[in-house]
């Protein structure tokens, strides 16, 4: 199905040219996906060479404009990535999506909305303060039906969905829940408005769009496993049970207050946790599997916490509810974020099994290490069988429980913890 995955940085365009020329090549059959990212400091013509070679490959080609791959050695903030997947014609479907999400408020002149672009004319406002966004999904998912290219297909032989998005996918999420035993998985492109002056920038074939989505439906012969990682992540907390939530809320785990759980874990740990710790982020992780060795699955960063009240807000629409296994995190502000290393050609964890194709997704950090100046060009590197794509406005999951997996099922969720990462195979 996923017939090659390839993923070029180079500082020149000429490379990433002839490397889509060779794909257009050898796979004239197929339906690309692919993601692009740039410097702030290239010329308008050649963003517009390469967007061109990309968005001919096929009339249903999707892809986006993504963020620089995280990595320790600063060079690599210099280069152009270009990540490019070609799947058979036959078990992909590419779509379209103006499904309506959470708008976010309206600030400045590079934010938009898809009212204002034409794309959903007659949709009537709402106050969206007050909103429990959770129950709104769960009674609105039947009022936004699936894109019309994938309405008719059948789901239990869809197998998986990968999309690109605006900062708004919560409608698509929910529309998206019709294929029950299928892997979705959605990188929100990178915020590109120094590069392209719209605030994302998204492709369907020759078409470009500010806001909504483009993605892929995928069937397969057998289930794509996927996998998620969360490197630098410190547990400060055994496992505990969410005794009471929320909305985005975490009342109380284990029966005792959260926020004071967290403050007496830092309070105790002394001049290990202190220091700097205003500019640490915490998370509550949901661990799945009871039976020994539960695995975290799911991460929330949390987003301020009450000590006086006990609760913790997360950056979330629901929290996780009653009765889920959870325990606490940090990542340190230090923490080195490095996406890149391990899928470079004579890393030993880069080795591909045969046949094998890698998509990962990646969450970068919001500002890059100063660049390495050189006038010289390293030269373009090529990694074979992966696609390696990375934002700063993170991914979101939306896996099925696998019949025969001893797991609660798993809603889906935004991942924005830095050097966070979701991968899918194909064999």
């Amino acid at each position: 199905m996923a017939s090659h995955m390839s993923t070029m940085l180079s500082r020149t365009t000429s490379d990433i040219l002839s490397h889509v020329s060779k794909i257009r090549l050898s796979y004239t059959s197929h339906i690309p996906l692919f993601t692009l990212s740039v410097p702030h400091h290239l010329s308008a013509s050649d963003l517009s060479a390469l967007v061109s070679q990309l968005t001919s490959l096929s009339g249903d080609a999707v892809g986006c404009l993504s963020t620089p791959i995280p990595s320790q050695d600063p060079q690599w903030a210099d280069y152009m990535s270009c990540s490019v997947a070609m799947f058979e014609k036959d078990r992909a479907t590419s779509f379209r999506s103006t499904i309506p999400g959470k708008q976010a408020a309206q600030v400045g002149r590079w934010h938009t909305s898809r009212k204002d672009e034409g794309l959903n004319a007659g949709t009537r406002e709402v106050d969206t303060e007050n909103l429990n966004w959770q129950d709104v999904w769960s009674r609105t998912t039947n009022d936004y039906a699936l894109p019309p290219e994938v309405q008719n297909l059948r789901s239990d032989r869809t197998d998986s969905v990968i999309y690109l998005s605006d900062d708004a996918p919560e409608g698509l999420m929910h529309s998206l829940q019709a294929f029950s035993s299928a892997t979705k998985l959605g990188l929100i492109a990178s915020s590109t408005p120094f590069i392209t002056g719209r605030p994302f920038t998204l492709f369907r074939g020759p078409a470009i769009y500010s806001s909504g989505a483009v993605g892929l439906c995928l069937s397969s012969p057998a289930a794509s496993p996927s996998h998620v990682e969360f490197p630098g992540l410190q547990a400060l907390t055994g496992p505990l049970t969410v005794t009471s939530s929320e909305g985005n809320l975490v009342h109380s785990l284990d029966n005792a207050n959260p926020s004071r759980l967290l403050l007496s874990i830092l309070q105790k740990s002394g001049g290990s946790l202190i220091p700097g710790t205003k500019d640490d982020h915490f998370y509550v992780g949901v661990l799945h599997g009871r039976d020994g060795s539960p695995k975290l699955r799911q991460v929330y960063h949390i987003i301020s916490g009450d000590p006086s009240r006990g609760t913790l807000a997360l950056e979330s629409d629901a929290a996780p509810p009653e009765g889920s296994l959870v325990q606490l995190y940090r990542l340190p502000a230090n923490t080195p974020i490095d996406n890149l290393t391990r899928y470079m050609p004579g890393c030993p964890a880069s080795t591909p099994k045969p046949a094998s194709r890698t998509l990962a997704l990646t969450v970068a950090p919001a500002e890059f290490p100063p660049s390495a100046t050189t006038n010289e060009d390293g030269g373009a590197i090529v990694l074979d069988g992966t696609f390696l794509a990375a934002s700063e406005n993170g991914f979101v999951v939306d896996r099925p429980t696998r019949s025969g997996e001893n797991a609660e099922a798993e809603q889906s969720w935004r991942c924005t913890v830095p050097g966070g990462s979701v991968t899918l195979a194909w064999e």
